[in-house]
């Protein structure tokens, strides 16, 4: 009897120390499995596809080559990818849109700028110096119709939609084409113009303002007025939506009251064709934009911005406008909120 119960704690000894042992192997292969299953499941993860016809169209400032992971790191895709584009550069759309296409992406915006870029390290004094060749009187005047001509032929060639934002935020002092308002009228019309004699009915044609919260809303309205070209020959009106943070706090609020202003005033659909905001506080700032869109249905665009801030190299007191959207979730997760109520 001795004998079994002696055999009998033998084994039971034997085995607790087996399950002992195999604990944490199990573990391991346990931990193993989930981490491959998560890859797997991170590799089969599907790109998220734009929207054929939202109601409102969300774009990004991101080269179509790199949307997807944009897309993929926000959890949701754009409808639209924006660019700029100097006359001085002559640098053709063709692999840019058909890149695009590619991806499923039907809508360009091409904020069109009439100048020789200047480094934003220089100011803004050498920024809006005039520049032979490109001022609105020489374009007016024919400068260069050749290189218009040229480009109205390509994008008329792309099968999808493009908005054309010619000479942006011109109602400020930061670029050349602030200056002589009624030269500035005459070559938007003379390269409107253009645009339809070589057949680009794909083009919409964007006067792209800026807000100007610096200034009070009397004078911002009277300086609009000298550079409208006419309700004829404009699609849509925009605006520059950015906080700059620091000494350039501004909330959405203070914005609401200038696009309101721009309706009323155009009777146009409105787009916001630069959109930022400082790191702090983005994520509050975000949910009160999506807000406001759900109130103004008039609001025809959003175009997201995060490209290196010349409000960075040229102002001081500013926030951090160089922070990525994609490296923070929260403020994604209200980004991606703003899109998909685009599409429903």
């Amino acid at each position: 009897m001795r004998l079994f119960a002696l055999n009998l704690l033998t084994c039971s000894v034997t085995l607790a120390l087996l399950v002992a042992l195999a604990l944490p192997a199990k573990r391991a292969v346990d931990a193993s499995t989930a981490s491959n299953e998560r890859g797997l499941n991170a590799v089969a993860a599907p790109t998220p596809r734009p929207a054929k016809d939202p109601r409102r169209v969300f774009g990004v400032y991101v080269d179509p080559w790199h949307v997807d992971d944009w897309a993929r790191a926000i959890g949701a895709a754009p409808q639209a990818v924006a660019k700029f584009a100097a006359f001085s550069s002559r640098r053709r759309l063709t692999d840019y849109a058909a890149e695009s296409r590619r991806i499923g992406i039907r809508r360009l915006l091409v904020s069109w700028e009439p100048w020789r870029p200047v480094p934003s390290d220089l100011g803004t004094v050498a920024q809006a110096r005039p520049q032979p060749g490109y001022r609105n009187i020489d374009i007016a005047s024919g400068a260069q119709d050749r290189y218009i001509i040229s480009f109205a032929r390509e994008v008329a060639r792309w099968p999808g939609t493009v908005y054309l934002r010619y000479a942006h935020e011109m109602n400020g002092y930061w670029y050349p084409w602030s200056h002589d308002a009624r030269a500035y009228r005459w070559a938007w019309r003379r390269i409107v113009r253009w645009f339809a004699i070589a057949g680009a009915r794909n083009v919409r044609f964007v006067w792209s303002v800026n807000a100007n919260l610096y200034e009070s809303e009397a004078v911002w309205r009277k300086t609009l007025r000298r550079y409208w070209p006419g309700r004829r020959y404009v699609d849509f009106v925009a605006t520059t939506m950015i906080d700059f943070g620091g000494t350039k706090d501004y909330p959405v609020s203070r914005f609401a009251r200038r696009l309101r202003a721009l309706r009323q005033r155009y009777r146009k659909p409105v787009l916001l064709a630069e959109t930022n905001t400082e790191r702090h506080g983005a994520v509050a700032w975000l949910d009160d934009l999506r807000q406001m869109l759900e109130r103004m249905p008039w609001i025809r665009g959003v175009f997201w911005s995060q490209l290196p801030s010349r409000a960075n190299a040229q102002q001081s007191g500013t926030g951090d406008l160089d922070w990525d959207i994609q490296r923070t979730p929260a403020a994604a997760a209200k980004l991606r909120a703003i899109i998909r109520d685009g599409v429903r």
